[in-house]
């Protein structure tokens, strides 16, 4: 495998991996630092649009001083909130299941452990919290710091990783930069003096947390087909351990050692109004200023959307139809490319299906690389659409359940005996009872037997303009053995259960991309259910016991989703079930930079396989 560099450009990752909305500060000053003064010059270059040396800016995050009571109640507010409603609390602490990498996590007890700890400073405990939440591998669960997470490194070149096409078949590590091009295409040997493939391996399991597979964690570390999405290695949210990197390359004329500083932005609200005046929560600093809620899709939005717009223009071997649909293999097999399960992009998928069908597109590949997840309900909407034989009644999709406490079962009575039209977790009339499809009869039905804390099982409902396009919609000419789903792993939250349930239930093929090799990976990750942010929950359930400070922002999996049988009988969470694709491609120096590469070869292999 070869890991390359590719150019990354700042404004595309704006939003990438970013706290939703959090401020940091202490309340009193060190008497060695002066956070004021650490931060004064750094402020200044970011509000002129500027970059800063990395020592400047590790010196500012690092002067704000450890507070042992926001400490306190921090760790405090997320015990409450993780004990009491995050839905995989007790899974965390089991082996992992075979195909998985993580470390088994007792959550509660890693969080009292912080206590017992003196920090250096705000930042490390801070970084030390997000660490321990990050053990779980679980994508929709984190704890973000405005201030410190807005900060963003950047190398200013990419890596990615191709397997050799000669009998070798080795995985190597190519360069791409921004700043040098002279670099582009240069081989990684080493980084920082390890072995290059290990060196990724090890930041995969060590640093990345949104995905319990190692190949798929190993593949947002570095560059995909499209090539401005991931790059985890050299484009970070946290602060790098040191100030540079230095990469052997070995490149067709030379090969020589190239050390490359971090450089440093500042994205997201001026600097001052979350690292400064939060120190006293500032007027700047409003409620609306916090996160009220999430989709995993939040922090990917506008990556995606610029990323769609690079794509075209890389499209060599395919012939464009419209945004996001292709044909290749002699406009026989069409390609649908779905980034997204958002409710205002099915209009767009319903368009672009009709007119693959209508030039004659005998099969259909779905590639749902870098899909950032969206809806619930458009992972049924996808189905149905395909496969039209239930449009005639709500079907059956992944049932999904809650953590039920002395807090909720008072709001969930509230809310049916009023006939509730608020759309949240606890409201039964924004759900459907699983397996019937039909609406709740009774609280006792939705709140279910409580067995380990869970309720009973629900179904999201389809919404208008889902039934209005499915109504209106002519069938598809295609079976589910004309068409094959492809994905680089990087197929999340409704992503992963359209998918899923695509290759269970209609038997749909797929194929992963990237990876290790010779390594299974999953085609999708971290189906989980639903996430949703601390302060939500509180709103939602009427839990007022605490609150997370400083308006920093937890995020957590307030509902899991069960795989089931033909029996409508549970069969296992899918967020904890390894299901890996049927058939594997491996990046190479071609595909790495052009996807429609990736089209012809999944059309081959779909094309064997009828």
């Amino acid at each position: 495998m070869k890991i390359s560099l590719v150019y990354s450009t700042f404004n595309i990752y704006f939003m990438l991996f970013v706290a939703l909305l959090a401020a940091i500060v202490s309340p009193s000053k060190s008497n060695k630092t002066d956070p004021e003064s650490q931060c004064r010059n750094v402020s200044k270059a970011f509000d002129n649009e500027k970059l800063v040396e990395y020592d400047a800016a590790k010196k500012c995050i690092e002067s704000f001083p450890f507070d042992p009571k926001f400490a306190d109640d921090t760790i405090n507010a997320v015990s409450h909130f993780m004990s009491s409603y995050y839905v995989f609390l007790d899974q965390a602490k089991e082996e992992p299941p075979k195909g998985f990498t993580y470390q088994p996590v007792d959550l509660i007890k890693e969080l009292n452990s912080l206590r017992k700890k003196t920090f250096k400073s705000d930042y490390d405990f801070i970084t030390a919290l997000r660490n321990t939440i990050f053990k779980l591998k679980d994508g929709h669960t984190r704890f973000n710091d405005i201030c410190y997470q807005n900060f963003i490194y950047d190398q200013n070149l990419t890596l990615y990783s191709v397997v050799t096409t000669d009998k070798e078949k080795k995985q190597k590590q190519i360069f791409k930069d921004k700043l040098d091009s002279s670099n582009n295409n240069c081989e990684v040997t080493e980084i920082e003096g390890k072995p290059a493939l290990q060196t990724i391996i090890d930041f995969a399991n060590n640093n990345i947390s949104y995905s319990k597979d190692l190949g798929v964690r190993f593949n947002m570390a570095l560059a995909p087909s499209i090539n401005t999405f991931s790059q985890l290695f050299t484009l970070r949210e946290d602060l790098p351990e040191t100030s540079t990197i230095t990469y052997n390359l070995k490149c067709p004329k030379k090969s020589y050692k190239l050390t490359r500083k971090w450089s440093v932005a500042f994205s997201g609200a001026a600097f001052e109004n979350f690292c400064f005046e939060s120190r006293n929560i500032s007027a700047k600093i409003t409620s609306e200023d916090k996160a009220t809620g999430s989709t995993s899709s939040d922090k990917f939005k506008t990556l995606v959307s610029r990323s769609k717009n690079n794509k075209k223009s890389n499209i060599k071997h395919a012939k464009f139809v419209t945004e996001g649909f292709y044909l290749v293999n002699d406009d026989k097999v069409g390609v649908a490319v779905i980034t997204d399960e958002n409710t205002d992009s099915i209009f767009d998928l319903v368009d672009g299906l009709k007119q693959l069908n209508k030039r004659g597109a005998e099969k259909l590949i779905l590639d749902m690389s870098n899909n950032i997840g969206g809806d619930p309900t458009v992972s049924t909407f996808i189905s149905l659409l395909l496969f039209p034989s239930n449009r005639s009644k709500q079907p059956n999709f992944f049932p999904t359940s809650i953590n039920i406490n002395n807090f909720t079962i008072p709001i969930i009575k509230k809310n049916f005996d009023t006939h509730s039209n608020d759309s949240d977790d606890y409201n039964p009339f924004s759900f459907l009872s699983f397996p019937s499809g039909k609406p709740f009869k009774n609280v006792n039905e939705f709140i279910g037997p409580r067995k380990n804390l869970t309720s009973g099982l629900h179904l999201n409902p389809l919404t208008r303009d889902e039934l209005h396009l499915l109504k209106s919609t002519s069938h598809f000419r295609w079976t589910g053995d004309e068409i094959i789903i492809l994905t680089n792993g990087f197929c999340i939250s409704a992503c992963a259960l359209a998918t899923l349930y695509l290759s269970e239930f209609y038997k749909i093929k797929t194929i992963a991309v990237g990876g290790l090799l010779d390594t299974p990976m999953s085609f999708s990750t971290f189906p989980g259910g639903f996430d949703t942010t601390e302060n939500v929950i509180a709103e939602e359930a009427g839990d007022n016991i605490t609150e997370v400070p400083r308006e920093n922002a937890l995020l957590l999996t307030i509902r899991e989703a069960y795989d089931f049988n033909k029996n409508n009988i549970t069969t296992g969470v899918l967020e904890y079930l390894f299901k890996p694709a049927d058939f594997r491609l491996y990046y190479n120096e071609s595909n790495a930079r052009d996807p429609s590469f990736l089209w012809v070869d999944a059309a081959n292999i779909l094309n064997k396989k009828s």
